[in-house]
């Protein structure tokens, strides 16, 4: 069983990922299942869909007027992504944004706020945004840092996670795919609650911005826990072998 150690309610992102591997992440745990340890402790290079997606984080943790107030729009003679000079002045000014992107963001957020399910939780618990969660097991040390978490209370209700996703009716193969099944569980866990309370939020990145909500069937559950439990236990063994099992069956 997890103890919660630390709550730290105003650390930064960039600092929260700035801690290695010895604090063990959902990341790291995923890495560790779909590949092995070592290949879990390599840095994930950035991309447009990673940056975008923590954009997207942002304008949910910081509203509309406080993002723009983060992100200054890039200029119209530097905003063709294909180019040497939009290179250049994002490497010069890393929180610049087109105004493309700005108009998708922002229609995705006020698609989220209007989200019925959404709207429940919002309305009817204290929410919590970007907290990091330290625990420990084992003698193991893990962190966590859920998109939002409510409490009721004292206590802690529910979870959730927001996704950006090119078409929400596919999100659940995604679930599946990039183990967010096991981050889930791992979640639900170390905020000892039910993992069937913990909610991802599928937001289309295009046209018409669809918000689906998505929970764990008890499946779901099973599937998430045997693979957070394989890779905890490759790391108190110090297995560094490939794979989720002996054997492999296609």
């Amino acid at each position: 069983m997890f103890k919660i150690t630390k709550v730290v309610t105003d650390l930064s992102n960039e600092k929260y990922h700035s801690v290695g591997t010895e604090i063990i992440s959902s990341s790291y745990l995923k890495g560790i299942y779909k590949h092995s340890m070592k290949r879990a402790k390599i840095p994930i290079e950035s991309n447009d869909a990673l940056v975008f997606g923590t954009q997207f984080h942002d304008i949910c943790e910081l509203g509309i007027q406080g993002f723009q107030d983060k992100y200054s729009v890039i200029p119209e003679k530097y905003s063709n992504k294909r180019t040497k000079l939009y290179k250049e002045y994002i490497e010069a000014n890393p929180d610049a944004i087109s105004i493309d992107d700005l108009n998708r963001l922002t229609k995705m957020f006020y698609n989220l706020q209007t989200n019925e399910f959404y709207r429940q939780l919002e309305d009817g618990c204290e929410s919590h945004c970007e907290h990091s969660i330290y625990a420990e097991m084992d003698d193991l040390q893990f962190r966590i840092r859920p998109d939002k978490h409510y409490t009721f209370g004292d206590k802690v209700h529910y979870i959730i996670d927001y996704k950006t996703c090119q078409d929400v009716t596919q999100f659940s193969y995604d679930i599946k795919k990039y183990h967010y099944d096991l981050q889930a569980v791992f979640y639900a866990d170390v905020l000892g609650i039910n993992p069937s309370d913990f909610y991802f939020i599928a937001i289309e990145k295009n046209y018409p911005y669809t918000v689906q909500v998505f929970g764990l069937s008890e499946e779901s559950i099973r599937r998430g826990r045997y693979k957070m439990d394989i890779a905890i236990d490759k790391i108190k063994r110090g297995d560094d072998t490939i794979g989720y099992d002996i054997v492999c069956r296609v």
